[in-house]
């Protein structure tokens, strides 16, 4: 009888402590790699065809409302939001009249 308790025992023990150092060392482990993996997925769908067909029909249309409006406040706001929606994306994945659209409105 002693002897199975001091198995049993020593089983949730060792569970115990293979859960304690799972938690531990996972923790830890994403801790380091976690950022680098979102970084590596992040940078990806950056490249993706369907995010850089989209950002480019998005700055098409944004283009075609700035034409059409009327008001110096309407195209500041439109320039505005361009500003802010673009500001991180490569002017060299444009098309040369949308680049030339984004230089203007980013002021350069």
């Amino acid at each position: 009888m002693k002897a199975v308790s001091l198995v049993i025992m020593s089983l949730v023990m060792l569970i115990a402590v293979g859960l304690g150092l799972d938690y531990f060392f996972g923790v830890t482990w994403y801790g380091f790699v976690g950022p680098k993996k979102e970084a590596v997925r992040r940078e990806v769908f950056e490249n993706t065809r369907s995010y850089n067909e989209s950002k480019v029909q998005d700055l098409a249309r944004y283009k075609l409302q700035y034409d059409q409006a009327e008001s110096n406040t309407t195209k500041e706001s439109i320039a505005s939001y361009i500003q802010h929606s673009f500001a991180n994306y490569p002017v060299d994945r444009l098309p040369a009249e949308l680049r030339g659209f984004l230089r203007q409105v980013r002021g350069y």
